[in-house]
């Protein structure tokens, strides 16, 4: 694996940087498993730095954006579409508060698609929706559901269109090695007024300060971390103005947060057969929900 060490902060330039974390995994034992959306191995760290100035909290030695590419393009998350109704409820409160913003009958992208279930409820909200999924299985699964083809690849690779009104980044931007520059490409295929909907992990939260290294968000996909200031400060960068900011809720079963506490519990059918059926919203404040618009 090709790694990228960083003098100064990638994301302003500031030589001020210091050690945040140290790392807890060999790089060259990680394979596309690892990069999994319901992977469970929580409190696995990058050696993280942090910019004393922009305060972004970045992995350092990085690695290169076309081998974490290439974990994606194999990436295999059959678990993921089990919590599909808990994640229905996650993005129909973001569908709810893009519409007050951007009414339906405009041209939307999704980044990072996953298994397509924002396209298809942004589509039947009556959203012009296409998407972006770098995983082969998952664009599959998004196809499935939505009747739409999805662009297997990223967004630097995408065709060229039309300029977008919306372009959706959920718990995406924690995964790249470039923020910049995917914020960068992503501004350019932006219409002028249109808007950016970023949900990313708040390294500065209570939850993120008071777990420490066994914080839910530290593992291994997640390869930099912002804070209400550093996502401030890289949006502006890309003139986009922030318009809403809120915290984001999470939807799980009791079923998905017991085995991602305690794997082994998977197995017993009875635990599926109950704890399923019911879905808790989960809100601990430690991520961000973000509207802005291109100005």
């Amino acid at each position: 694996m090709e790694l990228t060490r960083f003098g100064a902060c990638p994301l302003c330039g500031s030589a001020r940087i210091r050690r945040y974390r140290t790392g807890s995994f060999d790089p060259a034992q990680l394979e596309s498993d690892h990069f999994r959306i319901t992977d469970s191995r929580y409190g696995s760290l990058w050696n993280l730095d942090r910019c004393r100035d922009c305060t972004y909290v970045f992995a350092n030695p990085a690695p290169d954006a076309a081998t974490v590419e290439g974990f994606y393009r194999g990436l295999v998350d059959d678990e993921y579409d089990e919590e599909s109704r808990g994640r229905e409820k996650n993005f129909a409160t973001v569908l709810r508060r893009l519409k007050r913003l951007c009414p339906p009958g405009n041209r939307l992208l999704d980044v990072g698609a996953a298994s397509g279930i924002f396209m298809n409820l942004a589509a039947d909200a009556g959203y012009a929706v296409d998407g972006i999924e770098p995983s082969r299985y998952l664009c599959r699964e998004a196809e499935a559901r939505t009747g739409r083809k999805v662009f297997c690849g990223t967004l630097s690779t995408f065709p060229p269109v039309e300029p977008y009104a919306v372009i959706t980044l959920l718990d995406l931007i924690e995964h790249v090695t470039e923020p910049n520059g995917l914020l960068a490409a992503v501004s350019a295929r932006l219409q002028t007024g249109g808007l950016v909907v970023l949900v990313t992990p708040d390294i500065g939260s209570l939850a993120a300060r008071l777990s420490g290294r066994r914080w839910w968000h530290f593992r291994v996909a997640h390869i930099n971390f912002f804070n209400r200031r550093s996502a401030t400060r890289l949006l502006e960068r890309h003139g986009l103005e922030i318009v809403r900011r809120r915290r984001y809720a999470w939807h799980f079963t009791p079923y998905y947060l017991l085995t991602r506490l305690f794997p082994g519990l998977r197995h017993r059918a009875a635990l599926q057969k109950w704890f399923k059926r019911v879905h808790l919203k989960l809100q601990l404040f430690d991520s961000w929900e973000i509207y802005a618009r291109k100005v």
